[in-house]
């Protein structure tokens, strides 16, 4: 019986060697998995960073250029008000601020 005791003994202690072997294998496994997360976190991020921008790029852009069309649109009516050619002016028989401007100030028209 003592025989078979020490048997049984020796057999549950390989078991739990093993068991012990299985589990240290699969905590490396687990360490690697982990290991490389951050990684591909930071690359993710990276990735969302960089199209968020190049989004943000494309919108200011086309923000700059309504802008610097409405600028140029603006002078434009400016220039036409000034030189009296605007239609509201032209309409209303009104003279160039132009010559009004040389005739304040006593030029030749």
């Amino acid at each position: 019986m003592a025989d078979r005791t020490a048997e049984e003994l020796r057999e549950l202690i390989r078991e739990g060697h093993a068991l012990l072997k299985d589990m240290r294998a699969e905590r490396r496994a687990i360490e690697q998995l982990l290991d490389g997360i951050p990684a591909r976190v930071d690359a993710r991020i990276e990735e969302r960073v960089k199209a968020g921008l190049e989004a943000l790029g494309k919108e200011t852009k086309a923000a700059m250029d309504r802008s610097v069309a409405k600028v140029g649109r603006e002078f434009d009516r400016l220039e036409a008000i000034l030189l009296g050619t605007d239609p509201a002016s032209r309409r209303q028989g009104k003279p160039p601020l132009e010559e009004l401007f040389r005739e304040r100030a006593g030029g030749p028209s």
